[in-house]
């Protein structure tokens, strides 16, 4: 005895109304209710459908489908700085590794020969977080539009969206901002080293999860994302 196509809008239906939202994570949990519920047919041909779903998802636990959801957001967000790092760790390799040295040079004489060390620093924050929070706005907005057209929510989307909680990165930051003004008016030696290559590693990162990443997410995300969503 199968699951008809009627019955499976009725999954889909109750996946919604127990708070999934995202259609990936719905259609997994769906085909899994779906093989439950026929798995116990064949050993009860008489359960009705309602007995058989409300038996197949108490065998989430209390939790429900949370438990799955965030597994599955866990798994695609591991998955998201994966990609991340494949590319950032480009930047130093041949041929990119000459930008990124050219970058750090550039900065690191800035940094050492400007009079206005503070000054400089603070304009290179503000455009970082001005930049952060331009770039974030409009990928959620192409979201939000792709959403619409679709009438779908994917995991995947809000991962990217999110930016794989770089956000997190972005408010230390923001916090680090007020401490700028007590730098002293001009380092040298290793701790010019040190700010320069942080500096350096910091604006890759930002144009990886900024630009490069979202415009070819679904390129790299596309067979790990069948392998746990399709």
């Amino acid at each position: 005895m199968k699951v008809s196509e009627g019955q499976i809008e009725e999954l889909y239906l109750f996946t919604r109304k127990h708070f999934v939202e995202h259609y990936d994570v719905q259609t997994e949990l769906v085909d899994h209710l779906a093989n439950d519920i026929e798995s116990q047919w064949e050993e009860h041909p008489q359960r009705t459908f309602s007995d058989a779903l409300n038996l197949a998802f108490k065998r989430f636990g209390i939790y429900g489908f949370q438990d799955i959801l965030w597994a599955k957001s866990k798994a695609l967000n591991k998955h998201y700085w994966s990609a991340v790092w494949a590319i950032y760790k480009q930047f130093f390799t041949l041929p990119k590794i000459i930008f990124t040295t050219a970058l750090w040079c550039s900065t690191y004489l800035i940094l050492r020969y400007t009079p206005y060390f503070n000054y400089t620093l603070i304009i290179v924050v503000c455009l970082l977080v001005l930049i952060y929070i331009i770039q974030v706005f409009r990928i959620n907005k192409a979201v939000k539009q792709r959403q619409k057209e679709t009438g779908k929510k994917w995991l995947y989307e809000d991962v990217l969206g999110r930016l794989g909680g770089m956000a997190g990165l972005a408010s230390v930051v923001i916090q680090f901002f007020p401490r700028i003004l007590d730098i002293e008016n001009s380092i040298a030696g290793y701790k010019l080293l040190v700010l320069t290559s942080a500096l350096v590693a910091l604006l890759i990162l930002c144009y990886v999860t900024l630009f490069v990443v979202p415009k070819k997410i679904t390129l790299y995300i596309k067979e790990e994302y069948k392998k746990y969503y399709v």
